[in-house]
């Protein structure tokens, strides 16, 4: 009796794994659906829109990077330019202030004031009154000048301007001189010295510092100051006249800070900051950067003027130099969204065209699937798809034509199956039998290829011996062959060396005669010495009477006697080693002689060799003959033994032909022994072939029965 929780217990499990069937088949299907959507030609073609959209922004990009590049280096060049001009501008200007008090220190005029050497005090009048013209002159028609003064230790101050009771105090210049300024101005004599402010001149000269933006205070060589105010408006005046952006600031900033700027604000703009400060100490003339200014990007670009420890500065908006920039990047950003909503609109419509074509033929191709060819495929495009669904239409027209007739042959293909599988059992049967006659006769041809393979045997033997013999005879003829041509090169080496004998013995001959001749020339020089030792005698002689007639002369003979002396040592010399020389001969003589003796024994011995040399060459001509008469045996012993040979070749070649003809009727019988059991298993493979081939049209007539046509 089964447990009923067992029961429960399976049917639970069921539903479980009924559940996660259900489940697994619901994601296959919904991963199916999204792969589909992914692949879609829909998402293809929008993906295809999208590229060349894709490269229209990436050309966007570019191009915006490139103008923002170029329009900012344009901007900032032409605006460092603009600096650069504005600071020539006021260079020149200050250098003709710097030029006008070079003028002043070499005027004689003045320097014979301010030295005060005029004696006469209407001269002195009249030289205050011409200088004050000069300076007063020099500050209208400079309009960077506003004051000149002239200072000095021993007269009275001098300017282009009336001067209050303070300066007529001729201490002026020793207290200006203890300032800090002054100090500065003592070590650079005869030099340009720009100050922004002075508080003690200020004082002196009853002026403010904002009436003046630089003062040149220029030393004369002896206690004399000369002193020019630069104005202050001649270059706010210059600075309002460039035409520079209004967005930006620009400014005439001194070495210590004081400025005069384009903003209409009063707070200091360049004095105070880090930039200025890092480019008042750089070694870079011109130059600019970007700067962060009140929390936003600005271009600062400085220019210093000449020496005077001045600088033209400015300040740029960074936004402003790259408006131009933005402005095409807005106009690239709705050019592209137009174009990707153009795209995407001319995308979505084609694709959903294509779209609902490809679904209807899908439906219609997948009821012909389930077995209905009555439908028909149709559409009202007129682009490749008409084609397309127009050539599925004329496929299934003749498929359902084909399927018919498959119906109607397929009845008959059944019949003729059956006869074809009773034939092809007939035909079994004959086969076997023919198989089985193959067979014996097959067995009779073996045997008789097996004796005349034996018979082959006995006479491959027989060939052997005879090859035997004839190879000996070879061998015997190589032999005598090559023993005739060592006799032939013996007798040339004999002949040869017959040849070398005599040659010996002539160069022998030679050598005798030549001993011969120079015995004899050496008689020759015998004779030479002894003319050459009389000589010596007769010398000797003549020193000896050459003696006796200076010791006659006395001390007037005594340099004749040293003379006779050397003449009888030359002479006792020469008579030795013409003794010498005749040891020499006489010596060569002797081994003359018995050099002659040798040779002649030589020549003997050569002649006998000689003979020797004959007899040999008549030995190995005899020897030549009789191998000759060898040779004429031999040829004929290798012509009988090679008729021998060819009679051996022509049996060999009849018992091979047998051989291979009772091989190859072998081979026929098994070839038409494995005909016979190849068309056998054929014949069987035949035979289950039809009764397959039964089956099969009866499963076909079945199958085109379930096609509604």
């Amino acid at each position: 009796m089964k447990h009923p929780l067992r029961g429960l217990r399976r049917q639970g499990i069921l539903r479980e794994t009924n559940r996660k069937r259900s489940k697994n088949k619901s994601s296959m299907v919904k991963r199916t659906a999204f792969i589909h959507v992914f692949f879609s030609l829909r998402v293809k073609l929008i993906t295809s829109f999208l590229v060349p959209i894709i490269c229209i922004i990436f050309l966007g990009i570019v191009s915006f990077q490139k103008a923002s590049t170029g329009i900012r280096g344009n901007y900032e060049t032409a605006a460092l330019q603009m600096i650069h001009m504005t600071s020539e501008y006021m260079n020149f200007g200050l250098e003709s202030v710097d030029d006008a008090s070079v003028e002043y220190s070499s005027d004689k005029n003045i320097k014979k004031y301010l030295y005060d050497q005029y004696t006469d005090t209407f001269d002195k009048i009249s030289a205050v009154s011409i200088i004050e013209n000069q300076l007063i002159a020099k500050s209208a028609t400079n309009d960077f000048i506003k004051d000149i003064y002239l200072i000095s230790d021993s007269a009275e101050a001098v300017a282009s301007r009336s001067l209050g009771s303070s300066m007529r105090n001729e201490g002026v210049y020793n207290e200006f001189m203890a300032t800090k300024h002054g100090e500065f101005v003592l070590n650079n004599i005869m030099k340009s010295n720009w100050f922004s402010e002075d508080t003690y001149l200020d004082e002196k000269l009853e002026v403010t510092q904002d009436s003046y933006i630089l003062r040149l205070i220029r030393k004369m060589q002896s206690k004399s100051l000369v002193i020019i105010d630069i104005k202050a408006d001649t270059v706010k005046d210059i600075l309002t006249n460039v035409k520079f952006d209004e967005s930006g600031i620009l400014g005439f900033v001194t070495g210590d800070g004081r400025e005069i700027t384009t903003s209409k604000k009063n707070d200091l703009i360049f004095g105070d900051k880090e930039f200025f400060t890092n480019a008042l100490g750089s070694t870079v003339a011109e130059d600019s950067d970007y700067v962060k200014y009140n929390g936003a990007q600005y271009l600062f670009l400085y220019s210093k003027i000449g020496d005077t420890g001045s600088m033209v500065c400015a300040l740029i908006p960074k936004a402003t130099i790259t408006s131009q920039a933005d402005e095409i990047k807005e106009i690239t950003i709705v050019t592209v969204l137009i174009a990707c909503i153009i795209a995407f609109i001319i995308c979505y419509a084609i694709s959903s065209g294509i779209d609902k074509t490809i679904r209807n033929t899908i439906k219609k191709l997948k009821q012909a699937a389930s077995g209905d060819l009555t439908v028909e495929f149709d559409s009202k495009r007129k682009d490749e798809f008409k084609i397309l669904i127009d050539e599925i239409h004329n496929t299934f027209i003749n498929m359902k034509n084909l399927i018919q007739s498959v119906h109607q042959i397929s009845g008959e293909v059944s019949v003729s199956t059956t006869e074809v599988n009773d034939t092809s059992f007939s035909f079994l049967k004959t086969t076997e039998e023919i198989s089985n006659a193959i067979k014996e006769i097959e067995q009779g041809i073996m045997q008789q290829a097996n004796e005349a393979e034996e018979c082959l045997t006995h006479m491959d033997n027989l060939s052997k011996k005879i090859t035997l013999v004839s190879d000996n005879t070879k061998e015997i003829r190589q032999i005598v062959d090559n023993t005739k041509v060592s006799i032939n090169e013996g007798t040339y080496c004999t002949q040869y060396l017959n040849q070398q004998t005599k040659s010996t013995t002539e160069i022998t001959t030679d050598i005798i005669n030549a001993i011969e001749t120079l015995a004899q020339k050496s008689q020759t020089i015998t004779n030479i010495t002894n003319v050459i030792n009389e000589i010596a005698n007769q010398t000797n002689l003549l020193s000896l009477n050459a003696s006796i007639e200076a010791a006659r002369a006395g001390e007037f003979g005594r340099g004749f006697s040293v003379v006779a002396n050397e003449i009888r040592s030359l002479s006792e010399k020469s008579h030795e080693s013409v003794n010498d020389i005749k040891k020499i001969i006489d010596s060569i003589q002797i081994d003359t002689r018995i050099a002659v003796e040798i040779a002649k024994k030589a020549e003997s011995v050569l002649n006998l060799q000689e003979d020797a040399v004959d007899n040999t060459t008549t030995s190995y001509r005899n020897l030549n003959d009789n191998v000759e008469k060898l040779m004429v045996y031999l040829n004929h012993i290798s012509e009988n033994v090679y008729d021998i040979d060819e009679s051996r070749v022509s049996t060999m070649e009849a018992i091979e032909n047998i051989s291979a003809v009772m091989e190859e009727i072998a081979a026929s019988t098994n070839t038409v022994n494995d005909t016979a059991s190849t068309q056998l298993n054929s014949v069987e493979a035949l035979h289950q072939s039809a009764g397959t081939l039964h089956e099969n049209a009866n499963e076909l007539l079945s199958a085109v029965q379930k096609f509604t046509v």
